[in-house]
Order: structure tokens, then sequence, then C-alpha cells
């Protein structure tokens, strides 16, 4: 059983769909820590011509940085939905597939969710569905526990019955750290997500990689988009791999300092 896990993010990049194209069961870790002012409620899009800046969804400011992501409610008080709309309408009106786009931004953005968590689910769902991406959607919240971190990782890898486990190359360093892993029966890859360039309406000649997926979504549509998804990661790293990332990293730093 192939597994992967992350936050429910604010409007992820592709490299999160790839995680979500390589499972059979995606868990949204809807109870692990929120960050403020982090990619768990904003994310990257053109403001202008040749220009990148955040699209934040405000939350309530009583959310303490400790919360829970299911507890991190959006503050509707301020009209930052019709804000998303216009300025999508000025930055991507002219993109190749703005047109079948649009409308299902539009419905998603102003179909009010209380708590972020499922108004970004939403838009993840919604993505997929364009990509025909049908995958099995599971919430880390229906698997309650004490154990935190890689301990909690772990848990829901064996609660789901996974055999191989995918995951951003980011994971490695706390996993490493925290001593939990590797484990014998489920394999861990990592990912490489390399942008595969294409023609962005905001920046016809310099590529700017890294935005969130709606950006290519526009540009070039869903079927597109899959196609990069697929071919993001030629190599998925094993975690003897990693940990000789890991030591050569080391030793080309200690000769640094020496």
């Amino acid at each position: 059983m192939n597994v992967a896990m992350m936050q429910p993010v604010a409007m992820p990049w592709q490299g999160l769909f790839e995680l979500i194209y390589k499972s059979d069961i995606f868990i949204f870790l809807d109870d692990f820590q929120f960050s403020t002012q982090s990619w768990d409620q904003r994310n990257r899009l053109f403001i202008d011509k040749g220009q990148v800046g955040w699209y934040t969804i405000p939350v309530m400011k009583s959310i303490s940085f400790l919360s829970p992501f299911n507890q991190v409610t959006i503050n509707d008080s301020v009209p930052w939905r019709i804000k998303f709309l216009k300025r999508i309408q000025q930055n991507y009106s002219k993109a190749s597939f703005y047109g079948p786009i649009f409308p299902l931004i539009e419905e998603w953005l102003l179909k009010e969710n209380e708590l972020l968590a499922f108004q970004n689910i939403a838009f993840i769902k919604l993505v997929c569905d364009l990509m025909g991406l049908k995958r099995n959607f599971r919430l880390s919240s229906g698997c309650p526990t004490v154990e935190k971190s890689s301990k909690r990782v772990l848990q829901l890898l064996r609660f789901f019955k996974a055999t191989r486990y995918y995951c951003a190359r980011g994971s490695f360093n706390y996993m490493f750290e925290d001593g939990v892993f590797p484990v014998e029966d489920i394999e861990i890859l990592f990912q490489d997500y390399r942008h595969s360039p294409y023609v962005q309406i905001g920046s016809p000649e310099l590529f700017v990689p890294y935005l969130s997926i709606l950006d290519s979504l526009m540009n070039v549509g869903p079927d597109c988009t899959l196609e990069f998804i697929k071919h993001g990661t030629l190599h998925w790293r094993a975690w003897n791999e990693m940990l000789n990332s890991l030591a050569m990293e080391a030793e080309i730093l200690k000769e640094k300092v020496l």
C-alpha cells in the first residue's frame, strides 16, 4: 500500500500533487500543528507583470501558533475572498485556460468554510478532480493519539497498512533526528521534484518555478499539468541515499570550516 501525507496547505505547488499521484492513500495531517504566516495559509502567484507575491487566507488572530490545523478558523470579517478573485482576474484573465478554470476557483472561494483545513482540502480535491486523480483521502484526526512527530507518522503508516511511504525531501532531517525511522517493513522514498518550465502569462520570457499549481492550471491546463506531475521526480531517493547525502554535506561543511 503506497501512502503519502502532508498538512492541508493553501493552494499548494505541483510537488504536493506528485505525492498524491504516487499514493493509494493520501492522509491530510489535519490535527498537526499549524504555523501562522506559512504555506499553511498562503502561497505564491503573480500579482503583477513579472512580479510574484503572496495570496494569503486570513485567520483569526486568537489562533495560537501551537494550535492544531483543524482548529484554525478563517477570518471572514475582511473581504479577502473577493480580493482574491479580483487579483486572479487581473493577473490571469489572458491565460490560455482561464475560461474553464476561473469559474471553478470562484465557486471554491465563494463557498465559505469556517475552518482553514477544510478550505484548503476543498482546493486540493478540486484540482485532483480536474486532473482525474482519484485517490483515497483520509484525515489524520481519524486516528487519534498522543504521539508526536515521527512516532505519529509511523503510527499513521501502520494504521493504514503502508508498505511504501512517499514523502517530501524536507522530511528527512527531522525523521533522522527523531531516530524512529527507518523501519524494516516500510520502504521510504524521498521526493526530488524538478519543475518543467512552461510559458506563463505573468512572465512570458523568464519561467518562475515553485508557484501554486493554480499558475500552471491557468497557463497550460489540467492535462499538461498532470504530465508535469507524473515526471517531476525522476529518481525517488531511498533512506540510505539520503543518509549518504547528509554525510557528504557534513564533510563539505567540515572542510570549509577547516
